[in-house]
């Protein structure tokens, strides 16, 4: 698991070093910098240990720069017999597309942890805390200056005991609010 996950994270370094020359070469008619953005969706995560679950997820994205952010992402799991809790610190870089100013795709990765409590059959109950790093990317689309629809697709890694695999995957759809 460690392997995999450092190689996903050296990949998501590499295209973000390699692309961040040219996006920060196009001009946005919208100033980042310094604002705080709240987003939550609703979704699926596939690949649990009780199989797809109800997903909800919660971020926010405070900007350093114009396409840079750093900020918490809580994404919750749950079926009839599973609960799942994640909380990681991402990073993010959004893009900017000088030809269609309203769409904003990002790519993003962080670390945290994840709690995980499953019941079993015959009542046997198992939960576990492990390390989380989820590694993903989306697309914003900007409806007012201060609201937006957006869709993430993350990858997550984790070390929890009570899963059969050390990956799940989350689909979110969501809104963002511009502070």
């Amino acid at each position: 698991m460690k392997e995999k996950s450092l190689i996903c994270v050296v990949v998501m370094i590499a295209v973000f070093l390699v692309l961040t020359p040219f996006a920060e070469a196009q001009q946005s008619e919208e100033e980042r910098t310094g604002k705080i953005i709240l987003g939550g969706g609703l979704g699926l995560m596939a690949d649990t240990p009780d199989g797809t679950a109800f997903a909800l997820g919660l971020s926010g994205d405070y900007y350093i720069t114009q396409g840079f952010s750093v900020g918490p992402l809580l994404q919750m799991g749950f079926t009839g017999d599973l609960f799942q809790l994640g909380f990681t610190v991402q990073a993010k870089y959004t893009f900017d597309i000088e030809q269609i100013p309203a769409l904003k795709p990002h790519i993003e990765g962080g670390v945290g942890f994840i709690y995980a409590d499953l019941n079993r059959s015959r009542g046997r109950s198992e939960d576990d805390v492990g390390i989380l790093f989820p590694l993903g990317f989306g697309v914003e689309y900007r409806l007012t200056k201060s609201l937006s629809l957006d869709t993430n697709f993350l990858f997550n890694f984790t070390d929890v005991k009570v899963r059969d695999e050390d990956f799940f995957f989350t689909w979110l759809v969501g809104v963002r609010y511009r502070f």
